[in-house]
């Protein structure tokens, strides 16, 4: 009754009612809050859509033309394309890609699992010797490659001079097509270990001891403990581990181009690495761009996919 009389007031003399009142301070909050909420996230959204979405939609429309840089785009279709999947360059450089990848995950997983292991709780001076481990990913490629390709020098690098104090014949690393691929995935696999090294045994400090001391109490070893209590607990950090190495992999250029150039016999070139010798060596921006493209398509699909089997494993 009171709210009417108020109401009743309100229009003779021309006085809103309260709750009209509360729900217009109400509406102009929320309206404070959008706006806020949009303003903040504007820089993000502005910086993904200048650094990733636009440059995709660019490389895609040149993907469709015949472009050099000195002269304007000239539209040819799925010219580029066409002409890629006809060079065996190409074939060779996605096979040294997917090859440097699949090595990198499972020999690198592997390493990484076994290092975290010593790491937690076997290995003495423990913090010290992970900030040794974990230097290298502090250096860039460029800086680890130059090491590395002193290292690896046939004359003068140290590892070819004790095999040949010991007897034997110095290896061409570098210049061997039998050797240049893997020795790029040595080099690599050493930069990177730390990295993946410190989030494995971040996750398997997070195993429950109440797991492991119940699986000891009922007779299970070492090793039983960590297949069938550790390994089963830690699976998905591996699924992350696995996924963004191997997404990385994809993407090698910087050691290919230090430390071999490409060859020997495009033993080590890339699909990165023919991208940037058609876009900056042969000025073929519309070849380069189809390349990235197709790249693009490939990492999609071979993500989704890596995530698919990792997550039926969890599940089962």
């Amino acid at each position: 009754m009171l709210d009417d009389a108020a109401a009743r007031v309100g229009k003779r003399t021309g006085a809103r009612p309260a709750h009209a009142v509360r729900q217009r301070a109400r509406a102009g909050i929320e309206r404070t809050e959008r706006r806020a909420g949009v303003a903040l996230v504007s820089p993000a959204v502005a910086a993904i859509v200048l650094t990733s979405i636009a440059p995709l939609v660019l490389a895609f429309g040149f993907s469709l033309t015949d472009y050099n840089l000195l002269q304007p785009p000239r539209w040819v279709g799925l010219r580029n394309y066409v002409g890629i999947l006809g060079d065996p360059v190409f074939w060779k450089a996605l096979e040294n890609t997917l090859a440097f990848a699949f090595s990198q995950v499972a020999i690198g997983i592997v390493v990484a699992v076994l290092v975290a292991l010593l790491f937690n709780g076997w290995l003495y001076g423990g913090a010290l010797m992970r900030t040794f481990v974990y230097l290298p990913q502090a250096a860039s490629y460029v800086v680890i490659a130059l090491v590395w390709t002193m290292l690896l020098d046939p004359m003068t690098g140290p590892i070819n001079r004790m095999l040949t104090a010991g007897g034997g014949s110095p290896v061409y690393f570098l210049s061997d097509p039998a050797w240049a691929m893997a020795s790029i995935v040595v080099m690599s696999m050493w930069r990177n270990l730390g990295y993946f090294m410190i989030i494995i045994l971040a996750a398997l400090k997070s195993v429950p001891d109440e797991l492991l001391e119940a699986a000891a109490i009922d007779g299970a070893g070492p090793i039983r403990r960590f297949f069938y209590v550790t390994l089963p607990t830690i699976r998905g950090v591996l699924s992350f581990v696995a996924i963004t190495w191997f997404l990385g992999a994809l993407q090698m250029f910087t050691q290919a181009y230090v430390m071999t150039g490409g060859g020997p016999v495009n033993a080590t070139r890339t699909v990165v690495y023919l991208m940037y010798d058609e876009a900056f060596t042969n000025l073929n921006i519309g070849a380069a761009s189809a390349m990235a493209v197709m790249l693009f398509l490939l990492v999609v699909a071979l993500s989704l996919i890596l995530r698919l089997v990792l997550r039926r494993k969890e599940e089962s």
